[in-house]
C-alpha cells in the first residue's frame, strides 16, 4: 500500500483519517509503516474529534480487516450517525495550522465567557492539592440514566446483588463500555469544559473517550479488582501540567470504593523521586497510608494533577461505585515520549 498523505480527506471529510486506516491496516498485515512526527499528535486529535476510544478502535482494525467505507461506517455508527460539521473544522484546522472560522472562534468564545465554574477557594485548593471536586457538571437525573447504563451494559440489576460477581466486568473493575446517548451527553457538559478551561487557560480542548468502571462491594471470597496507587505518566522528567478526571453516576461514600489519592503530591513528586534509594522502583512502593478517599455525589467530577498517584480503594459498602472517566486537553499538551 503507497504511503498515504495526512492531508488526503476521507469521505467523511476528515484529514488523517485516511493514513490512520492505511497504517493500521499495513501492520495488520505485517508489512512496515513510515512513521510521521504527527502521527502520534493526529492520531489523538482524530481519537478525540471523532469520540472514539483509541484501545477500542486499533482493537477493531487489527481484528477485522476493514475497507476505509467499512471504517468510517463503523465511526458513523459510535457518533449516532453524524459528525458534527464544527468539530471537522477544528480537527481539520488543528493538522492544517489554518484560522477557525467566525463561527468556531465564537463556540470557543462562548465557553472562556460562561461564568466560572470553580471559585477562587477551589482553585487555592487545586494549587495546594492537586485536586477538585466540581460539583453538580450533570444533573442527578443524568447521572442516574447513565448509571441505568452501565447496568444494562453488564447485564446485571442493583437489586440483584449475587449477579453482581457472576461474570468478568472487563479489565479489573474496567468496562469496555464507551459509547451510549448519556455518556456522549457528559463529555458535552458546558459546567465540566468551563472547570477544564479555567485549569488550563484555554478553551480550545481536547475530550478524551475513556472507559467506564464497576466496583462492588468486597464479598466472600471476592476482593478489591482495582489498581493500587499509581501514575498513569512516565516517572522520567520533566514533569508537565496533565489533567486526569471521573465522573460518579452514584452517590459514593467514602468506604464504597471511593477513589483514592494523595493529595499535595504533585509539588513534591521530583524532590520524593530523588530522595529514593538506588534501584529502588518507584511503581512498587506501597503509598496507601497517605492516601485519601473522595467521597461525592452523583454527578460529581474530581479533576486531579498527573503527577498524583491515585486509585480506586477497597468497597467496604453495600452498594457498587460506578463511574465514568473523562479528561480534556490542548494541543499544546505534551507526554514525556521515554517511560519510566
Amino acid at each position: 500500500m503507497k504511503n498515504i498523505s495526512s492531508n488526503e480527506k476521507s469521505a467523511l471529510g476528515v484529514l488523517h483519517l485516511k493514513r490512520f486506516w492505511a497504517n493500521h491496516l499495513a501492520k495488520r498485515k505485517g508489512q512496515s509503516v513510515a512513521e510521521n512526527k504527527n502521527d502520534w499528535r493526529f492520531d489523538n486529535i482524530l481519537m478525540s474529534g471523532l469520540n472514539l476510544a483509541l484501545e477500542e478502535t486499533l482493537a477493531h482494525l487489527l481484528q477485522n480487516e476493514l475497507t476505509l467505507e467499512e471504517f468510517e461506517n463503523w465511526i458513523l455508527e459510535k457518533n449516532d450517525g453524524k459528525i458534527d460539521e464544527l468539530e471537522i473544522e477544528r480537527m481539520n484546522c488543528t493538522m492544517t495550522g489554518e484560522a477557525y472560522s467566525a463561527k468556531l472562534q465564537a463556540a470557543l468564545r462562548r465557553i472562556d465567557e460562561m461564568p466560572d465554574v470553580l471559585s477562587a477557594e477551589d482553585l487555592e485548593f487545586w494549587e495546594e492539592n492537586g485536586y477538585v471536586i466540581v460539583r453538580e457538571v450533570i444533573s442527578r437525573e443524568q447521572a442516574q440514566a447513565s448509571e441505568k447504563a452501565v447496568w444494562n451494559a453488564l447485564g446485571m440489576s442493583p437489586e440483584d446483588e449475587q449477579g453482581w460477581y457472576e461474570k468478568p466486568i472487563g479489565k479489573g473493575i474496567m468496562m469496555n463500555f464507551y459509547h451510549h446517548e448519556t455518556l456522549n451527553f457528559n463529555r458535552k457538559s458546558k459546567r465540566l469544559r468551563k472547570a477544564f478551561t479555567q485549569l488550563w487557560k484555554n478553551a480550545d480542548l481536547w475530550a478524551t473517550t475513556d472507559r467506564t468502571s464497576f466496583n462492588p462491594p468486597e464479598k466472600g471470597t471476592y476482593r478489591h479488582q482495582g489498581f493500587r496507587l499509581h501514575w498513569d505518566m512516565s516517572l522520567e522528567p520533566p514533569f508537565r501540567f496533565g489533567t486526569q478526571g471521573l465522573l460518579y453516576l452514584c452517590d459514593v461514600a467514602a468506604d464504597q470504593g471511593a477513589f483514592r489519592l494523595i493529595p499535595g503530591f504533585h509539588r513534591r513528586l521530583e524532590s520524593w523521586l530523588k530522595d529514593l534509594p538506588e534501584n529502588c522502583d518507584p511503581r512498587e512502593l506501597n503509598l496507601d497510608a497517605e492516601a485519601v478517599n473522595i467521597a461525592a455525589n452523583a454527578g460529581d467530577f474530581i479533576i486531579w494533577h498527573q503527577a498524583i498517584p491515585h486509585g480506586s480503594s477497597p468497597n467496604r459498602a453495600a452498594y457498587p461505585r460506578i463511574v465514568q472517566y473523562l479528561n480534556m486537553y490542548p494541543l499544546s499538551f505534551k507526554e514525556n515520549s521515554g517511560w519510566k
